[in-house]
């Protein structure tokens, strides 16, 4: 089994910037949270996601738009990709 950074277990996440990449979320709630992953190297086992805005980087984001070519459409809606919006946008 890979290792990751760290475990989160049954934790509940509010109006956080979460990065996925190299973290394990098992059974964990995120709500309102800015959601970002670049390679995918996350494990995410029974988690829910309500309210949260995507930000694909790098790898997840050449993929993104790797499927929008072949379907005509952007597989998820996600926020703008720009590093400064994070430094913008609030969070509250």
């Amino acid at each position: 089994m890979k290792s990751y950074r760290t475990t989160y277990k049954n934790k509940k996440f509010s109006k956080e910037r979460i990065e996925l990449d190299g973290n394990s979320f098992i059974n964990c709630i995120f709500e309102g949270c800015i959601i970002i992953l670049e390679n995918g190297d996350t494990d995410l086992r029974g988690s829910a996601f309500k309210n949260c805005e995507l930000m694909l980087r790098g790898n997840a984001y050449t993929i993104a738009k790797i499927i929008k070519m072949f379907s005509g459409k952007s597989p998820l809606k996600v926020v703008d990709l720009d590093e400064p919006l994070l430094e913008k946008q609030s969070i509250e």
